[in-house]
């Protein structure tokens, strides 16, 4: 799937993902491939699996992403920060 990450929790490495279909994933740095955590921010383009939940989960936890990867092309974030419009053309 291709999604959005929404936001991002830097001090406990963790996020946030929007789906195609809106929903909202959670993923841990261990689920990165490729990319290194301090490289997303919110409007980060990825590409990710859906796993679902866990054994011990909470009932209301969200779906978790797994295998997340950078879209092809993609801005990348510098500690967890997007770069100015004016520095990436946009």
């Amino acid at each position: 799937m291709q999604g959005t990450v929404d936001r991002v929790e830097p001090d406990g490495k963790f996020g946030f993902l929007i789906g195609p279909n809106g929903e909202e994933y959670f993923f841990h740095q261990t689920a990165l491939m490729g990319v290194d955590f301090a490289e997303l921010a919110p409007g980060v383009q990825v590409y990710f699996e859906s796993r679902g939940t866990e054994p011990g989960d909470q009932p209301d936890e969200h779906l978790r992403a797994v295998n997340v990867s950078l879209t092809e092309d993609t801005v990348t974030a510098v500690d967890n920060e997007l770069p100015p419009p004016e520095k990436i053309g946009g």
